[in-house]
């Protein structure tokens, strides 16, 4: 379950704040008390000294910040710092950061994951629904698209899933032609040995990336 986790940093100075995010999905209350914990480090502390806290924080004790609740939490305070660095400067964050370096960002849409209750049962049907919804996404004039077409899997199972994946795939770049670039975002859902699998069967469609092949 995702609930939204934002953080809110105040200072001494009346109006001056700054919010971050620190979402971190069925560990709403675990990224809540990890912000509590590491906010009593930051009290009476210059708020601009960014990096000086963030170094603070991140070794206040022997285990360091290292997990992902912790790490959620620091980078939400982190985030808030930077908000009020900007507002410190009158200057969005980017200025902080060198400046913008183009004025036209490409993009990609997310097909999402077909169906997938039904991805082994029906891997003809699913591979349609893939190069239907990547005919969309172009006509729609996006030149990229990501997708799901990778199934959950055993951490070691044998062809039919990487079938499956392999007609997904090859419905999509025979929908679209050489000249789109395709993603595929596995969600960490195969092992290693599976995600290995998955990426050689793929590389022949071109793939611009292959997403998370595994868990981390």
């Amino acid at each position: 379950m995702r609930n939204w986790v934002f953080v809110k940093v105040l200072t001494s100075e009346p109006g001056l704040f700054g919010w971050g995010e620190g979402t971190l999905e069925w560990h709403t209350r675990s990224v809540v008390g990890a912000v509590e914990d590491v906010a009593e480090l930051l009290v009476g502390e210059d708020p601009t000294r960014i990096e000086h806290l963030w170094q603070m924080m991140h070794r206040q004790h022997f285990w360091h910040g290292d997990g992902v609740v912790r790490s959620s939490a620091i980078s939400a305070i982190d985030i808030a710092l930077w908000d009020i660095a900007g507002k410190v400067h009158g200057v969005p964050c980017h200025k902080l950061w060198g400046g913008p370096v183009r004025d036209t960002i490409r993009t990609y849409c997310h097909l999402g994951g077909g169906n997938m209750e039904t991805f082994y049962e029906t891997p003809v049907d699913n591979a349609k629904q893939f190069a239907d919804l990547a005919q969309a996404a172009v006509t729609d004039g996006f030149t990229a698209f990501k997708s799901m077409a990778v199934p959950s899997t055993m951490p070691l199972e044998g062809q039919k899933p990487i079938r499956a994946a392999e007609a997904c795939v090859g419905a999509m770049r025979e929908a679209v032609g050489p000249d789109i670039d395709i993603m595929v975002d596995c969600h960490a859902r195969p092992s290693p040995a599976m995600g290995l699998q998955f990426g050689k069967a793929l590389e022949p469609f071109g793939l611009y990336f292959f997403e998370e092949p595994c868990w981390p």
